[in-house]
């Protein structure tokens, strides 16, 4: 036993040692910003937060950022697992950005931790399982991923792993129970991980597990982990309650597909790596996939210590039959694939009949792939490998599995749809993978898998040979992944606000001013109308942009509650915009004038514009007409926030008429947003004629206040109001005049009596 702790001290003295040198200087910089200043200023203010709060009450989910929008704190990761670390250095220091680096460092060394302890359980030897844990800690993947704590958090899921074979080789409940709670720690690290180390342990278990265990024993298994999904329950919830129910957010289709990667993906590294920066194919978000040369090696050295293995009983003349079939197709389908790719859209014809006729490589590509797999199942190596459960066959399988579901859920070759059908579309079916919107993450459990791999394969050496391919394999893994230059950049100064203020407001309110306004947060602990996060309430848009056109009501609104605090950055206010039209507000204060930044104090408002509420009830409109659009007009009138009249980009006139069943009396025109909060009109006038010849213009202006009063008041329909008040109407028209960056969208329109 003191020989075990001897060695776990030894290869945490190691690690650490690695991990200090690997993201030098930000050892002797705590108070320093690794990478950049947005995720890990967010995700240090989440540690900040989950530390001064109780986690799961009403108070930790209700965070004041993005004020007074609620469940601000289910808008991103919430990082629990990762408090037992920041938590206590955070109170200590009452620097939150020393247990946040602390933190970050702590990951490499515990995934380090993790997968030497993972190939230490199938191997019993430390010297090979230090190529798992540098091939898993130091991958060039890693350092793409640094703005991300919660991606590097992933030392949990081989803990997980090495359980679960421990559970195989001596199923007591201790083990199976360790397992469990090795996926719950890392669902609280990282939630990418509670669904995709999911997938993983499945695989684990169909590989393993099915047809081998019996049924006791597999129960436990199960019982333990339902137990686990029953700790997470709360917090599931509490996300679905303020994701789902409260603002009716989800991820399009087209933002999952701009996060998955590519096939080619494969040749992309980042630019900061020492060996490998040069290697850049294919360009695509969060799809830096390149694995290193490295590791590449040792998974073909273990491919082929697999081929040299036992194959098992001779197989029957139709297993032997059904291979060269499939053989033969797959040749066919390569071929069939690879003719649009030549020649664009082909066909055979054969006396006048169409045979054949191929426009994309998708599906003949699917379908070679569906054929390869089969062929790859007839093997008699792999059959051999299964019926004796190989470690090191289910970890290279497990690769290419995990690897395919970094794909997404529509596979492309630079940028070219590759497959049919993809692995990953079934897996949106399923409750949470709908919400995920970076697949490509996946790609850590493809990490996890080939450091394993690449350890069996050494391991099956012996003698100098095994040394000599351990130091090689450690230098190589090293380089690869190793970074050019690890930026650690010095913290925002100080700004505090106004004595006094109520809520603060940093101007300008832009991504990076608003990630640098939660730093000060922390240290100025009052409610925040600024906001940074996974995602935006729907309120923020239509904020931004009466600041951005200089609207001053909109800091009568935000000091409606109490005064004020503004604090301006120079830098980001060249012309002095913000600054006039702060000085022109009514009562307001000056308190402080440095250098790069100044602050005000607006008193509280009581001469709030205020939009009235929906009131009345809807008419009958017998049909709708657009100047322009994509989408027909009647989408707005279907009774569905999730279709949609598209008006196109605002930098062009567009208008929208309404004719009703007769003449009536209305009192309110009420444009519904629902999922596209920021497609207000930026210029709207909103007209009204009783024969469809003679207007009366009854509002003018722009829709941003009543896009603002009805994310507030309904963050999933955003019901912007207009009052009319008119009688004898059978006509309404709305056009919109403005620009912006924007599209005009309805996703329901109503006329109400």
């Amino acid at each position: 036993m003191r020989q075990h702790w001897r060695a776990a001290l030894l290869a945490f003295l190691a690690y650490s040692a690695i991990a200090v040198a690997y993201t030098w200087p930000l050892s002797i910089r705590l108070n320093g910003v690794p990478h950049d200043l947005g995720d890990p200023l967010l995700t240090t203010w989440f540690l900040w937060w989950s530390g001064h709060t109780l986690p799961l009450t009403s108070a930790w989910w209700n965070v004041p950022a993005f004020y007074p929008a609620p469940g601000i704190f289910g808008f991103s990761e919430h990082l629990l697992g990762l408090l037992p670390i920041a938590g206590p250095l955070n109170a200590l220091t009452g620097q939150p950005l020393v247990g946040h680096n602390v933190a970050f460092i702590a990951t490499f060394v515990l995934s380090a931790l993790g997968a030497h302890y993972l190939a230490y359980t199938l191997t019993r030897r430390h010297d090979v399982s230090i190529v798992a844990a540098v091939a898993f800690a130091f991958a060039p993947y890693r350092l793409p991923q640094t703005p991300h704590i919660q991606v590097l958090a992933s030392h949990w899921t081989p803990i997980c792993l090495a359980a679960l074979h421990r559970y195989d080789a001596d199923p007591r409940w201790r083990w199976a129970v360790a397992a469990a709670a090795a996926w719950v720690l890392q669902a609280l690290s990282c939630g990418y991980y509670l669904f995709f180390l999911a997938v993983l342990v499945a695989f684990w278990m169909l590989w393993f597990a099915v047809g081998r265990w019996p049924v006791r024993q597999l129960l436990r298994v199960v019982a333990t982990f339902a137990g686990g999904a029953l700790l997470l329950v709360p917090i599931l919830r509490g996300y679905q309650r303020i994701l789902q129910e409260t603002y009716g957010f989800f991820r399009g289709i087209g933002e999952i597909r701009s996060f998955s990667a590519d096939i080619a993906s494969l040749l992309s590294a980042s630019e900061d790596l020492l060996v490998w920066g040069w290697v850049r194919v294919f360009e695509r978000p969060e799809a830096n996939l390149f694995p290193g040369l490295t590791i590449v090696l040792l998974t073909a050295l273990a491919v082929w210590g697999g081929d040299r293995r036992g194959s098992g009983p001779a197989d029957s003349r139709i297993i032997r039959l059904t291979r060269r079939i499939l053989a033969g197709l797959l040749a066919l389908l390569l071929v069939a694939s690879a003719l649009p790719m030549l020649y664009g859209s082909w066909q055979l014809t054969v006396a006048g009949t169409r045979l054949v006729s191929i426009a994309r490589a998708d599906k003949p590509l699917t379908l070679a792939l569906v054929a390869a797999l089969g062929l790859l199942a007839l093997l008699p190596g792999l059959r051999a490998a299964f019926n004796r459960r190989s470690a090191v066959a289910f970890y290279l399988l497990a690769a290419f599995a995990t690897w395919m579901l970094t794909l997404g859920p529509d596979p492309t070759f630079m940028g070219l749809r590759a497959f049919y059908r993809a692995p990953y579309g079934p897996l949106m079916e399923l409750p949470g993978f709908g919400g995920l919107r970076v697949p490509a993450r996946f790609w850590m459990m493809t990490l996890a898998c080939l450091s394993v791999a690449g350890a069996l394969a050494v391991h099956r050496l012996s003698g100098p040979a095994r040394r000599v391919v351990i130091a090689l394999a450690v230098t190589g893994l090293l380089l690869d992944g190793w970074p050019r230059r690890f930026p650690v950049l010095a913290a925002p100064p100080l700004r505090p606000s106004p004595p006094g203020s109520f809520a603060r407001l940093d101007l300008p309110a832009t991504d990076f001013g608003d990630a640098t306004a939660l730093y000060q947060q922390m240290f100025d602990p009052i409610p925040l109308y600024n906001g940074f996060s996974g995602h935006r309430p729907p309120h923020y848009d239509a904020m931004r942009a009466m600041l951005d056109a200089g609207d001053s009501r909109v800091l009568l609104l935000l000091a409606e509650r109490g005064p004020l605090g503004v604090v301006v950055d120079h830098a980001g206010d060249g012309d002095g915009a913000f600054r006039k039209m702060i000085l022109a507000t009514p009562g307001v204060a000056t308190e402080r004038v440095e250098p790069g930044w100044s602050s005000y104090r607006v008193p509280r408002s009581s001469n709030v514009p205020l939009v009235p509420e929906e009131s009345g009830q809807p008419l009958r409109i017998k049909s709708v007409t657009a100047s322009r659009g994509a989408a027909p007009p009647e989408r707005a009138i279907d009774g569905r926030l999730e279709t949609l009249w598209d008006g196109g980009p605002q930098r062009a006139p567009a208008s929208f008429t309404i004719e009703l069943d007769q003449p009536s009396r209305i009192s309110q025109v009420v444009i519904l947003l629902g999922p596209l909060a920021a497609a207000f009109p930026a210029q709207l006038e909103l007209s009204v004629s009783s024969d469809g010849s003679q207007w009366e213009t009854v509002y003018r202006g722009s829709a941003a206040l009543q896009a603002y009063y009805g994310a507030l008041r309904h963050p999933k329909r955003v019901p912007l109001v207009f009052p009319v008040e008119r009688d004898g109407v059978r006509f309404v028209r709305l056009e919109q005049t403005g620009i912006s960056k924007h599209d005009w969208w309805i996703a329901e329109l109503e006329v109400r009596r």
